[in-house]
């Protein structure tokens, strides 16, 4: 262990030769412990010393420290100056912690002091990109900056750098570039042909992954432990199991032994191919396992819509004396939203609580979200107000929550206080509250939330356009609907589905069917099952009957089968025409029993068109469905009293009274 070395400072404290703290930062086994000795180094005076700091950072960056970015920077923010191997600790301990962006933003930093980026800095940089959104294009952009980069500073012959931007390349599917790269290589080592072979195989070219695992071999080079598992991440990806068997199959051929981590791949691969079933045979073989071999296996489980499987795999690995982490209890507690098992999910937190498990805001964020998701709004809130750190995400989940219970008054508090806060609210809460507008009728709310998307510009993505569409035509306000929605470059179904019903409920059948035609003429996106509920109601307000049996005979044609509302709508088109008994005849012909909502549908008709010679008929099948409806016997009673039919309204007034029958008051409610 080489030491550090001190002078006496400028204010007089000696710093000792051979500082006895300083054999400690070498020995801290947890986040608590490296907090008090950082503490103590400072009350000796040995924290502001540059190389103390530097030794101090990325002892904090390390699994060591647990990854304690937040008080890694402020050591580092308080070195006079920073140093590039600190900056470097800080950058790679982002992405190791799953945050690139916060990486990438360390390394701008960085660049923008003045600090100069050496090798190992560009390695963490091109790291931290690659393990960003590849997919995205400003992450494209930012990974060919940094090539640039890379170029301009002279680190383009370093071994690491290069096989970094293979990687980096393949993760983007840019394969050409990746091969471009590596062609340039001087030098190249079983990371930069496991890199190529990968960028290859994500990309489904598998002609080209062999030739060069065939090259590669030839070159004196063996594919070892992480060729594998890079080729079964990339059969995952592809959902190639076929492909992934043969890969786990060639582990003899290349004299490798197949230990936890290719495993775990394995048990990866088949989780992503949704071949649960193999995934836990191959977990079930497994010589060893760790604490992620369980994760991958209960999370695939969650993935695969089969929670119960999930939690129960999560009870045999606690009797199997595993000990979960972060990522376990955050699967489970997803697997007991998604049953809605408020008392699993309870039991999960307790289990939290009593183990003293260290909760991060993701697990916090997801104990929210599990009593959210059950209706348990207390003590989501409960568990909201004790965190100390909160991110947009809990907000989000908070107001999300509480206007799903359709407690809307406590959303719109949590929204003014997340602005308090100085939270940007997310495009999930404002389509959320934009909902809430759109139930309550509360068209200023609507505007305000409108105006704030606007103020704050944030970006409009399709789901949020088709909330403000849908707000204000359900509050009204179509005019403004139809402007929203002619200005939308991007349309989904839900965006029409919201247009058409907008036009249809404010009085505007006409111009709804028109638009429905538009959208069957453009052929993208098709209609579902509410776009034909939409248009077929709007057919039955304007008497356009036989377009709307056009369109729902054409609803096969579209993959969709009508269901019981589908037909509920054609009765009402054909009764609200007067054709009441071809209305009748349809019921009859229903391949789907018809419900009361239904037979009250004909029966209104009934009353509308004067067809009291129908009524005994359906009376008889509407009470034989609901005996106990109190709106259908005081419909039937009505009916044959404006028929002056005393004795038959004295007979179903007397069968209310033997069945406890009684009318309740109606009421209404509007937002003011």
């Amino acid at each position: 262990m080489r030491y550090l070395y001190f002078r006496p400072n400028a204010a007089g404290h000696a710093r000792p030769h051979r500082h006895p703290l300083l054999a400690h930062l070498d020995s801290c086994a947890s986040r608590a412990h490296v907090a008090e000795l950082h503490g103590r180094l400072i009350r000796a005076h040995l924290a502001a010393d540059p190389a103390v700091a530097g030794r101090l950072v990325a002892l904090l960056a390390s699994p060591a420290g647990g990854r304690d970015m937040r008080r890694a920077r402020r050591v580092l923010d308080g070195m006079s100056p920073p140093n590039a191997p600190a900056w470097n600790c800080v950058i790679r301990g982002h992405t190791s912690r799953g945050a690139p962006r916060d990486a990438l933003a360390a390394f701008r930093a960085m660049v923008r002091r003045g600090v100069a980026p050496d090798s190992y800095t560009m390695a963490a940089a091109v790291s931290a990109t690659a393990a960003a959104d590849g997919w995205a294009w400003e992450w494209r952009a930012t990974g060919d900056a940094i090539h640039a980069m890379v170029r301009k500073i002279g680190c383009a012959a370093d071994l690491f750098v290069t096989s970094g931007l293979v990687n980096l390349y393949g993760t983007f599917g840019s394969v050409e570039y990746a091969r471009k790269v590596f062609g340039e290589m001087q030098e190249r080592d079983v990371v930069s042909w496991t890199s190529m072979i990968s960028a290859f195989a994500q990309r489904g070219i598998w002609d080209d992954a062999l030739r060069f695992l065939a090259e590669m071999q030839a070159d004196g080079i063996a594919p070892n432990k992480v060729t594998i598992i890079s080729m079964l991440t990339a059969c995952g990806r592809g959902q190639d199991v076929d492909r992934g068997r043969w890969v786990y199959g060639q582990l003899s051929e290349y004299g490798i032994e197949a230990d936890t981590d290719i495993g775990n791949a394995l048990v990866s691969m088949y989780v992503k191919c949704g071949c649960m079933s193999d995934a836990l045979e191959a977990f079930k073989v497994m010589p060893a396992r760790n604490t992620k071999s369980w994760n991958t296996l209960i999370d695939g489980f969650v993935q695969n819509q089969k929670h119960k499987e999930a939690l129960k795999m999560f009870e045999e690995m606690l009797s199997s004396d595993f000990t979960p982490d972060a990522v376990t209890l955050v699967c489970v507690l997803s697997a007991c939203t998604q049953l809605g098992d408020l008392q699993q999910g309870r039991n999960l937190h307790s289990y939290i609580r009593s183990s003293e498990i260290c909760c991060d805001t993701i697990l916090t964020n997801s104990l929210i979200n599990m009593y959210a998701k059950c209706g348990d709004m207390a003590a989501a809130e409960v568990v909201f107000k004790a965190m100390k750190q909160r991110d947009v995400v809990s907000w989000t989940t908070m107001v999300c929550g509480y206007v799903h219970g359709r407690q809307f008054t406590a959303a719109f508090i949590f929204f003014e206080e997340m602005k308090d806060a100085g939270i940007v609210a997310s495009e999930m809460a404002l389509v959320s509250l934009l909902s809430a507008c759109s139930q309550l009728g509360a068209l200023g709310r609507g505007r305000e939330i409108h105006a704030y998307i606007e103020e704050k510009n944030i970006k409009l993505d399709v789901f949020l356009e088709s909330a403000l569409v849908d707000m204000y035509a359900k509050c009204g306000c179509i005019d403004m609907a139809a402007e929203i929605f002619s200005k939308m470059q991007h349309k989904q179904t839900l965006t029409w589905n919201s247009m058409v019903g907008g036009l249809a409920s404010n009085g505007h059948g006409k111009e709804a069917v028109h638009l429905f035609d538009q959208m069957l003429k453009f052929g993208d996106p098709k209609p579902d099952g509410i776009t034909f509920k939409t248009v077929l109601g709007a057919c039955a307000h304007v008497g356009m009957v036989s377009e709307g049996l056009c369109y729902f005979h054409s609803m096969p044609s579209f993959g969709i089968a009508p269901d019981i509302e589908h037909y509920g709508c054609i009765v009402d088109l054909l009764s609200r025409a007067g054709l009441v008994e071809e209305a009748f005849e349809f019921i009859k012909k229903m391949p789907i029993d018809p419900n009361p909502v239904i037979w009250g549908s004909l029966l209104s008709a009934c009353r509308f068109h004067d067809k009291m010679d129908l009524v005994r008929r359906v009376r008889l099948h509407v009470i034989k469905l609901d005996p106990n409806d109190v709106g259908t016997h005081v419909m039937i009673a009505n009916l044959y009293a404006e028929g002056g039919q005393w004795d038959d309204v004295q007979q179903i007034r007397e069968q209310m009274v033997s069945r406890g029958i009684e009318k309740s008051p109606g009421y209404s409610s509007i937002q003011v």
